[in-house]
């Protein structure tokens, strides 16, 4: 542990880091702004640097806070940035987080098609990490945006599918409940 100490002391944190952290403890207390100013500093310091990683890292809580204070245009752009650092470093998991938020995101600006687009990769990627409360969620959002432009049968399906996820881990209640949507849906 002393070892760790030492190296800290030895390696003085960057501005770029130092506002990054500010930033994160700004967000933490709900000062959205201070926060979004914070991160915005250590982006410029990241960047300055040369560091993707920390450019990705300070442009994906500049769309948090966006998020969290509505401004879904703005989120769009800082997710679609980070997205795109995180894609050429073949970070999958920084990926499939950031994907998530562009479908929450695309789905609040009315962008049906690219939700859909997200959606289903974010389906392809819980199925290769095993996730099946992810694949739940994202299929009851799917349900949503099929029902939005108008395609009921495939809103359906999505619940039925959903459905048979909640029955292989025996939880028949959350099951039924989609299956009965489903079948609402399917009546019209």
């Amino acid at each position: 542990m002393s070892n760790d100490i030492d190296k800290e002391q030895e390696e003085p944190k960057s501005q770029a880091q130092q506002d990054y952290d500010e930033g994160l403890e700004k967000m933490k207390n709900k000062a959205l702004p201070q926060a979004a100013a914070a991160f915005h500093n250590s982006l410029r310091g990241f960047e300055e640097e040369g560091d993707e990683t920390g450019v990705a890292r300070a442009v994906t809580k500049l769309a948090e806070v966006c998020l969290l204070r509505e401004e879904y245009p703005k989120a769009l752009e800082h997710l679609q940035r980070a997205l795109a650092i995180c894609r050429a470093a073949n970070d999958h998991l920084s990926v499939t987080y950031l994907e998530k938020q562009l479908f929450y995101t695309n789905l609040s600006l009315g962008n049906h098609e690219r939700a859909l687009e997200l959606g289903l990769e974010l389906l392809a990627a819980y199925q290769d990490y095993n996730n099946p409360a992810g694949a739940v969620e994202i299929l009851e959002k799917l349900a949503e945006v099929y029902l939005a432009v108008g395609d009921r049968a495939k809103a359906a399906e999505s619940l039925r599918t959903a459905a048979g996820i909640h029955k292989n881990f025996k939880h028949q209640r959350a099951a039924q409940q989609l299956l009965d949507q489903a079948e609402a849906i399917s009546r019209g």
